[in-house]
């Protein structure tokens, strides 16, 4: 099975954010009727992509693990309490896919300007930081921050967090390009798949993942965005209530075609699980919302995304 979705990345607020992605004007390549060979090859084009940005996924790892006990402004002062929890090391994998893509990529057509541009800049910056943070890990592992009294220790923060920013950065230009190609790239996905095989176990998951996708797109940025649109809400809501209701009556009536599925067990959970959340958080909209129990349902649902992501992409 080919990559599925994206993943949503855990952002460094109060609760959980899905990036709203605003649509932008497509070269017409891209946007237009594409013959098969040139829909392959954007196909190849966007894959790649989405496993430069699934491979950031670390590097925001160690940058939570690091800020959860550093003053960002100030740097390390070697007093702090939980100073010995310092950063997570990168994967070497990871870094290669990223730098594999932004070798790959640019080249391939069709030409999508902002995406090469960004995983170019995405590549150069997760590439230095890498043996950056393998040093500050050492150094916090060995408590060195003891014999110099965290002077290193402000020397590599002054080197890593640009970085780290700027990896971010060009993540989220790489995601915003993306976003509208690697939609139609799994619309017309879909489509071929209901055209050979009809509407099978594959072609019900996908669908669920695409209405999954566009509820997590109008969940907030952060948790002081303004409270979503109940009616809004409710109507992406109908489209994942349908999408459930397909895959499980599929599920139901084709148990043995279902156990030919790898991993279809753990794919069943996420999607019951990210239902079951997504239906939590239309009941918090209803009536008069209480903020605190809204902002916990939508927590829960990105959660339950991140969940569902996770477990269908190993079923590649």
């Amino acid at each position: 099975m080919t990559s599925l979705r994206f993943r949503v990345a855990a952002t460094f607020c109060a609760i959980f954010s899905a990036v709203t992605l605003a649509a932008q004007q497509l070269p017409p390549v891209v946007g237009g009727d594409l013959t098969e060979p040139e829909f392959n090859e954007l196909s190849l084009k966007t894959n790649l992509y989405i496993k430069a940005i699934n491979g950031l996924s670390r590097v925001k790892s160690s940058y939570e693990r690091y800020r959860s006990w550093v003053d960002l402004k100030k740097g390390p002062t070697g007093k702090e309490s939980s100073i010995t929890y310092g950063l997570y090391t990168l994967n070497s994998s990871d870094t290669a896919t990223i730098a594999e893509a932004a070798k790959r990529g640019p080249g391939m057509p069709p030409p999508i300007p902002q995406a090469d541009a960004a995983v170019q800049k995405l590549a150069a910056a997760v590439t230095e930081l890498e043996p950056l943070v393998k040093k500050a890990s050492d150094y916090y592992r060995q408590e060195d921050f003891k014999d110099d009294g965290a002077k290193r220790g402000q020397e590599l923060h002054t080197q890593m967090l640009p970085l780290f920013q700027a990896a971010f950065a060009a993540e989220a230009e790489l995601r915003q390009a993306m976003e509208p190609v690697k939609a139609r790239v799994d619309r017309r996905q879909l489509n071929q798949i209901e055209k050979t095989s009809g509407k099978n176990y594959e072609w019900h998951l996908r669908n669920f993942l695409l209405a999954a996708k566009s509820v997590v797109n109008l969940l907030p940025e952060s948790a002081n965005a303004p409270m979503l649109d109940a009616a809004v809400y409710k109507l992406r809501y109908a489209e994942i209530e349908s999408a459930y209701e397909g895959f499980d009556t599929f599920s139901t009536q084709h148990p043995e075609e279902v156990k030919k599925v790898l991993l279809a067990s753990l794919a069943e959970s996420a999607v019951k699980d990210f239902y079951a959340a997504s239906k939590f958080l239309r009941r918090a909209l209803e009536g008069k919302p209480d903020k605190r129990e809204y902002a916990k349902r939508v927590g829960e649902t990105i959660e339950k995304y991140n969940n569902l992501i996770q477990r269908t992409n190993t079923m590649r």
